[in-house]
């Protein structure tokens, strides 16, 4: 396995060896859509690379649903900064309101810092007992429907249609083009007990391992630091790092 460093590398790469395709990671995905994000400039100068050179970008099912849930994660932040902008005075002796003003600064923060700051598990949960008529809200499903609803499915569409991402969807033990060697669920298992990675890591690599794929883009170092174990396909393969 080579680890590319720079565009230019990228580029040297993509020039001197047969690419069939590019296996991309959440984060360069989220780092693609949206330019308040870190990585959007370095993504993006690799997205162009990879249209230059006509390789196409594929993503598993786990790497589809993260991304699905970052945007979702995004627009509920969005929508408790809105919401927190239309409070009262009355609101503010609420312990939605504290909750409110808490993912405001959090949002403020990682502005500042150049990042998007996405709501999380325990804050989601609060946010859902805590919804109330003070807030001109019935309920959860009515933050939803304002803040929301089809909003999340209309860009999460866009997107995906934008980036023209292909989605591997293969079976265990079955083989295509793409994949000549048989996929296993234990192997992503092993990867996971012996270098210590989460199990979605260990799904991409596993997939990068066994297939045709020769390209991973990544904004995750774990995929260079983690896994030093060379690939045991025979093909040059390559990890590049945003």
């Amino acid at each position: 396995m080579v680890q590319l460093n720079q565009l230019d590398d990228l580029s040297n790469y993509l020039s001197t060896n047969l690419v069939v395709g590019c296996l991309a990671d959440t984060n360069f995905l989220f780092g693609l859509a949206y330019k308040d994000d870190r990585l959007f400039e370095k993504a993006n100068d690799v997205h162009d690379l990879l249209c230059e050179y006509k390789i196409p970008i594929y993503i598993n099912v786990i790497s589809r649903m993260e991304f699905i849930d970052l945007i979702f994660r995004k627009q509920v932040t969005d929508g408790c900064v809105q919401l927190f902008n239309k409070t009262d005075q009355y609101s503010k002796e609420t312990p939605l309101y504290r909750i409110l003003k808490d993912i405001r600064d959090k949002n403020t923060a990682g502005k500042r810092k150049n990042e998007i700051y996405k709501v999380d598990e325990w804050r989601l949960k609060q946010l859902r007992k805590l919804i109330s008529d003070d807030f001109g809200l019935k309920d959860w499903p009515d933050f939803c429907a304002a803040y929301v609803g089809e909003k999340l499915l209309n860009e999460w569409i866009l997107i995906e249609e934008d980036l023209g991402l292909n989605f591997i969807e293969i079976l265990e033990g079955q083989t295509n083009d793409l994949f000549p060697k048989s996929v296993y669920w234990k192997d992503m298992v092993k990867l996971m007990g012996e270098y210590g990675v989460r199990g979605p890591d260990a799904m991409i690599y596993n997939l990068f391992d066994t297939g045709q794929i020769s390209l991973l883009i990544s904004g995750d170092s774990d995929f260079s630091t983690k896994i030093q174990n060379p690939l045991a396909d025979k093909n040059i393969k390559a990890v590049y790092i945003l």
